[in-house]
């Protein structure tokens, strides 16, 4: 049973947003310096559904809210707690996993923009970030592959579209066929061509055999890009040349050019699509 609750903000800045079985869901807020630029990111941290916490991305969380952002990085049930996301994973157990993740980043997105009055939050404004597993559930909260299996939940962020843009730090979908016109987000996605875990195109994840349990297709995030690329859409890639699954943490290392996406979009400025070559080594 979902129980949204609020907790008056103490010296983390922790809010609890809900209820579930015997977790107590939270996210930390880190409130914007200064006036503000009335921009929202609400993050979710990676970890394989089985670890992490919204600790582990404060220096990302920080830039931002240095920069005038007003950040919340939320917590969600971890399925695969004391297990793994590998190959020796059944595959629906990984989906399980992914859908559970879906379920409390949709309960966290609805409560934000619910008492957005009361946490300066501008529900126009309002922008997703994810890294690595919490990438996994971000795309899957926006291009819902699970969406007729709890109609009840998802058809708040069926009748209109919820978010503003996205952030994706190697990230992936299991069906790509969501991915419409219609309901497309401005995304910047950030990803290794190398990447050991999610693929930077489409592969089997964690390249796992087909005869291995956990077997399945995953489109990353130069799949994604290049569909919304033939849409017409507003997305901009940095490839990582050589690099792996690290990618996943760059948020927390390129907050400037974060920024300056999440300007250019904020601004309404139509923008096609681009991709970025960073050579290895830079």
């Amino acid at each position: 049973m979902l129980l949204l609750c609020s907790t008056a903000l103490r010296a983390q800045d922790r809010i609890d947003y809900a209820v579930k079985d015997q977790d107590t869901l939270y996210m930390l807020h880190y409130a914007p310096e200064g006036q503000g630029n009335g921009i929202t990111v609400m993050h979710v941290h990676g970890g394989g559904f089985s670890g992490g916490s919204p600790a582990g991305d404060q220096a990302f969380a920080k830039g931002l809210q240095a920069k005038g952002y007003n950040v919340f990085s939320i917590s969600y049930r971890l399925f695969l707690k004391g297990s793994d996301f590998g190959c020796g994973t059944a595959t629906p157990v990984k989906l399980k996993a992914i859908s559970t993740a879906v379920e409390d980043v949709a309960d966290a997105s609805r409560y934000l923009i619910e008492k957005g009055a009361s946490l300066k939050v501008n529900p126009s404004k309002l922008y997703l970030s994810g890294s690595s597993a919490g990438a996994e559930a971000i795309l899957h909260l926006l291009y819902n592959p699970f969406a007729a299996s709890d109609k009840a939940r998802y058809s708040y962020f069926a009748e209109k579209q919820r978010f503003k843009g996205a952030l994706v730090f190697a990230g992936g979908l299991v069906d790509i066929n969501p991915v419409t016109t219609t309901n497309w987000v401005p995304t910047l996605f950030m990803h290794g061509t190398t990447d050991e875990l999610v693929p930077y195109g489409t592969a089997a994840h964690r390249f796992c055999s087909a005869d291995q349990p956990g077997w399945m297709i995953m489109f990353g995030d130069k799949t994604i890009f290049e569909k919304g690329k033939r849409m017409g859409k507003h997305a901009l890639l940095y490839t990582y040349v050589g690099r792996g699954h690290e990618v996943s943490g760059y948020m927390n290392r390129e907050v400037p050019k974060i920024d300056q996406f999440l300007q250019s979009v904020n601004s309404g400025k139509p923008m096609k699509a681009l991709e970025i070559i960073v050579p290895k080594g830079k």
